[in-house]
């Protein structure tokens, strides 16, 4: 049987059609699976695998939240490849708490996928089980045209990658991420790969560094006080109600956000990266009883960090910037992730790979993707961190259209050719 990669990416494409894909998208990107909730999609997606062969299995922390894995086989004596997609998926729950987020909580967007001259509209689709329905198809492809494979071709779907975390009353296992995801899955589902893929939207660009990720809890002081009683001051970092003192802290924040996205944008061979800070949280008081104040206010900050940095160091200028306003406040960090790099000569003959793949579909150079991409998380994070040489590469991140996922798809295929069609050497 020949070993033509040309000849068998010829095979493989062609058994990549628009219907197939079409069906397999809006079937599983309508299947609704917020942050928390991700079993029926998980369920989908491994009955999906069990069907067309893929020998499926669940490793999860808990019944209601599992990562799904199933396998291509090889021969058994070439280079093995990690797919990876998440299942979550954000926009509202049926919580209590999504007004705090949403304005319309019935968008359309949020809710169903469809497909609409030729382009792709909802936030699954987007983020991120469209480019998790091009690699499964990649997959099924390969199979189904009998390639010669020498490695293994990898296929997981993974929960809770969207970002959510513990912190005060919010616990429990709907809160937790990577522990029962991708974290969870490299330690306890037997990934032995040689090379890895977080599938999602990258533009077609692609890289192989990933931002960290520091939460800090920054809590304002002051007192509760009676509405009839209360005396204001015109300076408001000295005001008794932490509210108001905490508008005192948050313009300081603002201003130092600015300066430390400058002071710490670096360029690395695998993407630039541009660690952002956002106020992504304020609580204090209560909405049914506001006539007695607060005695305290809390800011909950997103850090993005480069990878190798220390939160402590984001927390030395954090606990400045509350000297500097004048304003009472306590800081807490409540989550740390460190972000991470691939080996540059590890990844070499993987990005190579994904080169010539990405020339064989689009007939042009593979570029790094944009900034933002290498400035976010993202689970090759994780495959980096446990020593796999990872990178991240798909389509569009809005509103791809169909002939993007296509090509995605192809892409997928391509890629797995190239790397699982070659003989493994040991070091």
């Amino acid at each position: 049987m020949t070993q033509d990669i040309a000849y068998w990416r010829e095979q493989v494409f062609a058994r990549i059609t628009e219907e197939r894909l079409t069906e397999l998208v809006l079937e599983l990107c309508n299947i609704p699976s917020p942050y928390g909730y991700e079993k029926e999609a998980g369920q989908y997606v491994y009955d999906w695998m069990k069907r067309e062969g893929f020998a499926p299995r669940k490793v999860g922390l808990t019944e209601e939240r599992f990562n799904v894995i199933g396998t291509l086989r090889g021969a058994g004596h070439g280079r093995n490849l990690l797919f990876s997609s998440h299942l979550d998926t954000a926009g509202p729950s049926g919580s209590p708490h999504d007004t705090w987020l949403y304005r319309d909580l019935d968008a359309r967007f949020w809710h169903q996928t469809w497909l609409e001259d030729g382009v792709f509209y909802g936030q699954s689709v987007e983020n991120d089980k469209g480019p998790m329905a091009c690699f499964l198809l990649a997959a099924q492809a390969i199979k189904e045209a009998g390639a010669p494979l020498l490695g293994d071709v990898i296929l997981t779907a993974c929960p809770g990658e969207m970002g959510q975390e513990p912190v005060d009353e919010f616990v429990g296992l709907p809160y937790v991420s990577k522990e029962t995801g991708a974290e969870y899955m490299m330690v306890h589902g037997g990934i032995m790969a040689d090379y890895g893929i977080a599938a999602e939207g990258t533009d077609f660009g692609v890289s192989w560094v990933e931002a960290g990720k520091a939460f800090f809890k920054m809590t304002v002081l002051g007192s509760g006080v009676y509405t009839p009683v209360i005396t204001h001051t015109a300076e408001m970092s000295r005001h008794v109600n932490p509210i108001v003192k905490a508008a005192a802290l948050i313009e300081r924040l603002n201003d130092w956000a600015i300066a430390y996205e400058r002071q710490y944008t670096r360029t690395y061979p695998g993407g630039t990266v541009i660690p952002k800070v956002q106020i992504g949280a304020i609580k204090g008081g209560h909405p049914h009883f506001i006539i007695g104040g607060a005695d305290s206010c809390s800011l909950y900050l997103d850090c993005r960090l480069l990878p190798g940095m220390k939160p402590a160091e984001v927390a030395a200028q954090l606990r400045r910037v509350i000297r500097e306003s004048g304003v009472e406040a306590e800081l807490e960090l409540f989550l740390f992730r460190q972000g991470y790099e691939a080996g540059t000569e590890e990844v070499a003959p993987f990005v190579d790979a994904v080169r010539a793949s990405h020339q064989a579909v689009f007939e042009q150079e593979l570029e790094l993707s944009a900034p933002v991409f290498s400035s976010m998380w993202r689970d090759h994070s994780v495959f980096n961190e446990y020593g796999v040489p990872s990178i991240t590469y798909g389509p569009p991140r809005r509103t791809p259209s169909l002939d993007d996922l296509m090509a995605c798809a192809r892409a997928y295929a391509a890629i797995a050719l190239e790397v699982c069609m070659q003989e493994a050497h040991e070091s």
